[in-house]
């Protein structure tokens, strides 16, 4: 283990991709530790259980990448790949637009399972001429060739099981691909969304009813992140067909750099504004004020600095013409929560994060 980072530990990287591992795993190594201990296995056996458990999800790792390295093909990266007990997701900067692209990204998961069965099968044929299932539970899990045959089956079942067409899964994102490519893709993940929560819902019920755990657990994530997938699909149309100047402010606070706290905490709760921008004598913006600034210093009760004392000096200036999303990556990439709105290099306005979160949920009720 090299590195913890949030609530996961970096074990590796591999074509510039973190591999990490959610620290929920560690219930899990308990978990097969408690169950090789418990069924009665043999020494072997419980070695051999314990190492199919790795070489499983070693194998969610190669389908995990099979996602990533496609989503490379089309410019798309790949913050990390995380494990936890219930599989692994490649968490990608953001998904194409282009429908025949999700495609590619989500099918390629499944097709190295499909790959990896498939050598184990032609390598088993020819070598015992048997590609039966494996025996139920665990007994012959030691003899190499036993092992081989439940790693064979396991990938071929982690092919079709991602292949079930509950969004967010992978089955469910190729629905969604081939729907938007004729409906377009907040419709289709509609439709792909409550289709994969009707499945989860079953999911959950027959894991509760046949006491699976982990099947209830997985129902219980498709359902959530389908509803969590829609609205953000919503919400990225959005910005993309919106200009600063559909819902940039064009009346704003002026303040100057000998005006103090007492002044900007007055327009804070009297106006409603939240973020404000500083102006010279000459009329030129010097800084800015984020909310921020002004929260701590309410909090430390330092009303009579002046706006001089404490602003920021970052500065951004757009145009009306330019998309919403665009102007909050600039906001985010250049730490500023205000920025100046020019046309014809005069000043027409000013846009907010307080005035992109009011927009946004406003239109997403």
């Amino acid at each position: 283990m090299r590195s913890r980072i949030g609530n996961s530990w970096q074990i590796g990287a591999f074509w510039g991709i973190p591999v990490k591992v959610h620290w929920t795993f560690g219930l899990l190594i308990m978990f097969v530790s408690y169950t090789a201990l418990t069924n009665g296995f043999k020494l072997w056996q419980g070695i051999g259980f314990m190492l199919y458990i790795f070489v499983l999800f070693f194998c969610v790792i190669l389908h995990e990448y099979g996602h990533a390295l496609s989503a490379r093909k089309f410019g798309v990266a790949t913050k990390d790949i995380i494990l936890s007990p219930i599989g692994g997701i490649a968490r990608l900067e953001n998904m194409p637009d282009k429908p025949i692209q999700e495609f590619f990204i989500a099918i390629a998961g499944p097709l190295v399972n499909l790959v990896i069965g498939s050598v184990l099968a032609i390598g088993l044929y020819f070598g015992t001429g048997n590609l039966s299932l494996p025996e139920a539970g665990f007994d012959r899990i030691d003899d190499p060739v036993e092992f081989a045959r439940y790693v064979l089956w396991i990938n071929f079942a982690l092919f079709l099981f991602n292949l079930i067409p509950a969004f967010p899964m992978d089955g469910g994102r190729i629905l969604r691909s081939l729907l938007a490519a004729k409906i377009g893709k907040v419709r289709a993940t509609k439709i792909a969304s409550n289709i994969g929560r009707l499945i989860a819902i079953g999911f959950v019920i027959y894991g509760v009813f046949n006491q699976q755990l982990t099947l209830s657990l997985i129902g219980l994530f498709i359902f959530m992140m389908a509803g969590k997938e829609y609205d953000q699909t919503k919400v990225m149309a959005l910005l993309k067909n919106t200009k600063v100047g559909d819902i940039m402010r064009t009346s704003f606070t002026r303040l100057h750099l000998s005006d103090n706290y007492t002044t900007v905490i007055e327009k804070y709760y009297r106006e409603g504004e939240h973020n404000f921008l500083i102006f010279d004598s000459m009329g030129n913006i010097s800084g800015s004020i984020p909310e921020l600034f002004i929260k701590d210093t309410i909090k430390n009760n330092t009303q009579d600095k002046s706006v001089n004392q404490m602003m920021s000096q970052k500065l951004a200036n757009v145009s009306p013409d330019d998309l919403l999303m665009e102007v909050i990556e600039l906001m985010r990439n250049e730490g500023v929560a205000i920025v100046s709105v020019s046309e014809n290099d005069q000043l027409v306005g000013v846009l907010d994060r307080n005035n992109i979160e009011s927009y946004l949920r406003l239109k997403a009720e």
